[in-house]
């Protein structure tokens, strides 16, 4: 009996399983409404630490909204902001988009989408002419407003310095060693109530949601040391060139479905070089060429929510190359959801999927 009395004293609230930018955001709606947890993780990064962490609420191909992103932007700009303040360090770096335009129809088509309700924050109407010799822009530009990045690989970092010793366990999940009831989680000596799975790609290895159609898309990207390059501005062509301090830049990325390897190749390399080229017009000199596969799902909608058969084991999942602006209120969504708070939004939901998940290998 004094056993059981401990082992409730100190069940945790949760164990998060992954700790990318789903996995932090999860953690801190927990802190912040003061219930424990555990963060089990390998350590050895995944899409969001070498995201650029771009938030651009708008789709650059359509010139239209991203889905609900006017909603993430409102939540996910004070989220970042709290953050800074309690990590005491900067993490997002407001900065316009320069849409460089390829055809002179789409200045007609920047300024009919920019005098919609919705694109109007987001949107400037002007068409810019480009007087940078730098930059291939002969067309001119439209400038996206409201927009820059986050240092997502100096937020994780950092947010893993700030968490205690008994919140973040640096090892490789064993599924093995996971026992489940419908009243609590037992993993090794940890007791929760709830486990969240916010592994990205990895979950195509994870026994209750592998079924799930994440698709995943690998994306390459180079890292590049430019000097006479003095853009202030995220440069969107057909591929995005970030500046991200000093005179570097991240530019990418590939778009590949069928290869799942994290090996990085040089048809990627070369692919990354020939956009760099079509945009700018100035040396550059290749500092690093790295990989990885953004979670993304075949409806290309987020997955979260809990399993059909296991109502304790719940899923933060699917974000793609939204994260940085989704993942703030996805994770309170699935908070809220899991706390009999609210109903999840049925386009996120994982029971739109029930039969993937009721399938059996």
């Amino acid at each position: 009996m004094q056993r059981f009395f401990l082992l409730l004293f100190s069940m945790k609230h949760s164990i998060i399983v992954g700790f990318g930018l789903a996995g932090l955001a999860f953690a801190e709606q927990l802190k912040r409404s003061n219930l424990s947890f555990s963060i089990i993780d390998s350590g050895r990064g995944g899409s969001s630490q070498i995201a650029a962490g771009i938030y651009n609420p708008t789709v650059l191909k359509r010139f239209s909204l991203a889905w609900n992103a006017d909603v993430f932007h409102q939540y996910a700009m004070p989220f970042y902001s709290d953050l800074e303040s309690k990590l005491k360090t900067q993490i997002v770096y407001p900065a316009q988009i320069h849409k460089i335009f390829n055809k002179r129809s789409e200045h007609n088509e920047w300024i009919s989408a920019s005098d919609t309700k919705k694109l109007a924050p987001f949107l400037d109407p002007k068409i810019h002419s480009n007087h940078d010799d730098s930059i291939n822009a002969t067309l001119g530009y439209g400038n996206v407003m409201s927009s820059g990045r986050v240092a997502t690989n100096h937020l994780i970092n950092s947010y893993k310095s700030f968490l205690n010793s008994d919140e973040f366990i640096e090892e490789e999940f064993d599924f093995k060693k996971l026992k489940y009831s419908d009243s609590s989680i037992t993993y090794k000596d940890i007791q929760a109530k709830h486990i969240v799975f916010c592994e990205g790609f990895k979950m195509i290895n994870n026994p209750f949601f592998k079924n799930l159609p994440l698709v995943g898309s690998k994306g390459e990207i180079l890292i590049i040391k430019a000097p006479k390059l003095k853009s202030k501005a995220i440069l969107k062509g057909p591929i995005f060139i970030t500046p991200i301090g000093g005179d570097l830049y991240w530019a990418g990325a590939t778009f590949e479905r069928n290869d799942k390897t994290l090996r990085c190749t040089p048809e990627g390399r070369e692919w990354v070089l020939n956009r760099i080229h079509k945009m700018i017009s100035t040396e550059i000199e290749v500092i690093e060429h790295i990989t990885q596969i953004r979670p993304t799902v075949q409806d290309r909608r987020p997955l979260l929510g809990t399993h059909p058969a296991y109502k304790n084991i719940h899923l933060l999942n699917g974000l793609g190359s939204r994260g940085v602006l989704a993942a703030p209120l996805l994770s309170e969504w699935l908070l809220d959801y899991i706390e009999d708070k609210s109903m999840l939004n049925s386009e996120v939901d994982i029971s739109r999927f029930e039969s993937y998940l009721r399938q059996t290998d």
